[in-house]
């Protein structure tokens, strides 16, 4: 039978845990684990990522708009790792009554199955922290012509495009296609939506100042549209009423209750017909469980997340956690779901952890009852908006206090020095607009555009909004 490198310890006898997931729960939950089990070797950790960093979702805005490098804010999961295994994988399949997971990596093309690889794994207790994917809500023409800021993948692709669509500007004649290549729509009025608006129109508004005269900076329209009737729900009315006051001053118009219902590669439809002109449509809209967390066998509520207990355990599996954007946790004071932020997911996992422990080495378990100690937004430079401990603030104080606190959570101090040397930079250099094209890239921008272009130019919407 095989033996413990570390020890005799047979491995049937050790306690197996399996994380699967590298957000902040899960990293959180790996990252308390081997403090805890660091020299305990009848505890196997096990991690599973399709990605092999931890990516700072937070501050995934400021790539895109290039304030911040790309590797800035990654850091490799491994780096997390004193002893746990890492698997960079993809979750193919879960069983609760096995209790073992199927992972896959891939050889080669990914488009071909037989490049695939499976394989098994056993577990005593399993971590499930696998987030989630954007919504389109069954649209697939929005899904087709938009793009999103999930990954870092996103926001690199989103600045390419973005920079491309100024330097097409900068030699379009024609006025009113030159007007559209200057239209940016964003879609969604929570975080992720106002705080990528913001950074998308600084980016926008600095680049045509410093470096495209041939652009009038009056052609820039950059527009939030938001389904309800005010952006960032999650904050107080007046908070909400300044940040759209607030990004109003920054040149960004706003429509409410006034959902996208169409797109095509050169326009977005609206709820009530409105058809605005534009070849960038960036979706904020919503996230999703993944499917293979919605097709699990137990209690979900209506979105997919699956339903846990007070001690974020799965409903009738003992030593199986969810936590995160695939969980449902219902805060006790509201009666209503903790919204999926970092800092709910941190402090969840710290629960997932302490339970985990005592259940190894007994004790008893703990329950999830979190209050947040703050919301925060930044809504454009040097601006922000934010409760925290129960106070309102706005404004510069709201934008220096978001900054800080996120940059106290990076993860090593390398990233720490990293993004204030970029932070500094910015404040006394130009915008950098260098696009930096894959081949692959180029041929898909080319084959989407053109292609689309025209099939899709007879059937071309009469109806217009008047600007």
């Amino acid at each position: 039978m095989k033996k413990s490198s570390k020890n005799n310890i047979e491995v049937k006898d050790r306690k197996k845990i399996l994380v699967l997931g590298g957000g902040f729960a899960g990293i959180e939950v790996l990252r308390r684990l081997e403090n805890k089990f660091e020299n305990d070797f009848t505890v196997d950790l096990v991690m599973v990522s399709n990605n092999n960093f931890f990516l700072f979702t937070p501050m995934l805005p400021e790539v895109a708009s290039g304030m911040i490098e790309t590797r800035h804010i990654v850091t490799p999961v491994r780096a997390f790792c004193k002893r746990a295994r890492f698997y960079e994988a993809t979750v193919r399949s879960i069983d609760f009554q096995k209790r073992q997971a199927t992972i896959s990596n891939v050889i080669g093309n990914r488009d071909d199955l037989a490049n695939w690889h499976d394989h098994t794994l056993d577990y005593d207790y399993l971590v499930l922290a696998l987030g989630g994917e954007t919504n389109f809500f069954g649209m697939e023409d929005v899904k087709k012509y938009s793009y999103t800021m999930k990954s870092l993948g996103d926001a690199i692709v989103l600045r390419n495009h973005v920079i491309d669509m100024l330097e097409q500007a900068s030699i379009e004649q024609d006025g009113v296609l030159g007007k559209s290549l200057m239209t940016f729509v964003v879609v969604g009025g929570g975080f992720a939506g106002v705080e990528t608006v913001g950074e998308l129109n600084a980016l926008v508004r600095d680049a045509v100042k410093d470096f495209y005269n041939d652009i009038d900076i009056k052609d820039i329209r950059v527009v939030l549209v938001n389904a309800s009737d005010k952006i960032l729900p999650e904050v107080s009315d007046d908070l909400s009423k300044f940040t759209a006051q607030k990004l109003k001053e920054s040149g960004i118009e706003i429509i409410l209750e006034n959902p996208v219902s169409s797109a095509t590669v050169s326009a977005v439809k609206l709820k009530d017909g409105t058809v605005i002109e534009t070849n960038t449509l960036v979706w904020a809209g919503g996230v999703t469980p993944e499917k293979i967390v919605k097709e699990l066998q137990c209690e979900h509520d209506k979105g997919g997340r699956i339903i846990v207990d007070g001690y974020l355990g799965v409903k009738g599996f003992d030593g199986i956690y969810a936590l995160g954007d695939c969980a449902s946790i219902t805060d006790q004071s509201t009666g209503r779901p903790y919204p999926p932020t970092a800092q709910n997911a941190v402090e969840q996992a710290k629960v997932v952890a302490s339970n985990l422990i005592s259940a190894i080495r007994g004790g008893a378990k703990v329950s999830f009852n979190y209050k947040s100690r703050g919301i925060m937004a930044q809504i454009g430079k040097k601006s922000g908006v934010g409760i925290l401990f129960g106070m309102k603030t706005h404004g510069l104080l709201a934008w220096m206090i978001w900054r800080t606190y996120y940059l106290s959570h990076l993860p090593t101090l390398e990233k720490k020095l990293r993004v204030v040397t970029d932070w500094s930079l910015d404040l006394f250099f130009k915008p950098d607009i260098t696009r930096l094209k894959t081949f692959t890239e180029n041929q898909e921008i080319q084959t989407k555009v053109f292609s689309d272009a025209v099939s899709s130019a007879p059937a071309r919407e009469t109806k217009s909004e008047t600007t």
